[in-house]
């Protein structure tokens, strides 16, 4: 009887294992970023999970050194799910997305499905695309 419990035992604990082990993953998500003007500065680029804190908390920020002719990026291991980029090319340098005296962007920025809102940052629900289970390539595009 005891060795029966024993089994039973560690038939659960390899149950809940597997289950555990088999948690969706989306293979890696590759960034490809088009129209840089220079291969000044770096290109920042935010990645976001959900709608609050949509261009404030990103999930993931990165900084990567511009090159004219694009930047590639991939983010590893991301959960299944719904998400949205924003990029901005600081080619002076500074840390910073500059703008002019109206607030108007002076360095060139972009969204994934290269969204565009009306007087300002399209919303998250413009900008998410799906990530599954197979890896995923995105192409934004500076404006």
């Amino acid at each position: 009887m005891k060795r029966s419990t024993s089994l039973n035992k560690l038939a659960l604990a390899f149950a809940i294992s597997a289950s555990v082990s088999t948690t969706a993953y989306a293979a890696d998500l590759t960034v490809e970023i088009k129209g840089l003007t220079s291969g000044n500065g770096q290109v920042f680029i935010a990645l976001y999970d959900k709608s609050e804190g949509w261009m404030k908390n990103g999930l993931k920020s990165v900084g990567t050194p511009a090159a004219k002719d694009g930047v590639t990026y991939e983010f590893k291991d991301l959960p299944v799910g719904e998400y949205a980029i924003s990029i901005y090319h600081d080619e002076n340098g500074n840390g910073k997305f500059d703008t002019n005296v109206a607030g108007m962007p002076i360095e060139a920025y972009g969204f994934s499905n290269d969204a565009m809102g009306n007087y300002g940052p399209p919303t998250f629900e413009q900008a998410k695309f799906k990530l599954g289970t197979d890896k995923k390539t995105i192409t934004l595009n500076l404006k």
